[in-house]
């Protein structure tokens, strides 16, 4: 299981963030050279970047770079750039199919992971032939902000209209063998129970990471991908009690009123496997 929950957006023309930003509690950063970059900063960005590389030691923390999308001028220079280091990752924007990821894959070295974003309505159509096109994907990631654009809709506060994508990229992942998607930003950044909350629906459909857009929304997010204490104990108690009755040859015992088979079990082991 993957046990990185956040990925930390940070704007590729500014130096001095770059750095804050892999010093942070985020247990990934992307350094973008899209939305974030004004057009007029692009070479800038990638100057700005290639200057950092050269003058630090790469962190131990995961490091992604967000190139421009493929139909982009700017794509072809992103990619020359990420590639010439090879223990960088890349998010590729607007993915929408296993092709778009078959040539990114052809500029990139054999070892460089990918996370496609996929945030229109192709992609998440084609969310399985992109997340089972090629060994360097690591997980999906969700782009709710151009996904609901491109469609003409409005983010609600309960977020239905969301269902959709997002189950489709979970099970998409879970078909192709890959670790579960990251949920998208929240773009609020003062609204600390917004985020509690989208975080918490995100959860609930199967996705256990976040893009962050500000260091202050990582100690909340990593904190809600973690089990509650009732949950770790009530995890325990299945544990021990279902070991105990299976070395008596039992399969299925009730705990608290409630029936505990293999199925059950297994979640409880998966719970305390987050906390180690």
């Amino acid at each position: 299981m993957d046990t990185r929950h956040t990925y930390l957006f940070v704007p590729g023309n500014q130096h001095d963030l770059i750095g804050k930003a892999i010093r942070s509690e985020a247990d990934a950063v992307i350094i973008d050279l899209e939305d974030s970059v004004a057009l007029s900063e692009k070479k800038n960005a990638r100057d700005c970047l290639e200057n950092y590389l050269e003058q630090n030691k790469m962190a131990s923390k995961s490091i992604y770079i967000r190139v421009n999308e493929i139909k982009s001028k700017y794509w072809e220079k992103d990619v020359e750039l990420v590639a010439k280091y090879p223990s960088l990752g890349v998010m590729l924007p607007k993915t929408e199919s296993a092709e778009d990821i078959h040539i990114l894959n052809k500029r990139l070295s054999t070892e460089q992971k990918v996370i496609p974003l996929i945030e229109t309505a192709k992609g998440v159509m084609f969310s399985y032939e992109i997340a089972n096109s090629s060994q360097n994907i690591i997980r999906l990631a969700f782009g709710a902000v151009d996904y609901s654009l491109e469609l003409g809709i409005s983010i609600t506060k309960n977020e239905h209209e969301l269902i959709y994508p997002r189950s489709s990229l979970v099970l998409a992942s879970r078909v192709a063998g890959i670790e579960s998607p990251i949920d998208t930003v929240f773009v609020n950044i003062d609204d600390s129970e917004g985020l509690m909350e989208e975080t918490k629906i995100s959860i609930q459909l199967g996705f256990f990471a976040k893009l962050c857009i500000h260091p202050k929304q990582v100690s909340l997010i990593n904190k809600l991908f973690l089990p509650t204490e009732n949950e770790i104990q009530w995890a325990e108690q299945i544990v021990a009690a279902f070991e105990e009755a299976e070395r008596q040859g039992k399969a299925a015992i009730k705990l608290n009123g409630k029936m505990i088979d293999y199925p059950v079990y297994k979640q409880a082991l998966s719970t305390m496997v987050k906390i180690k």
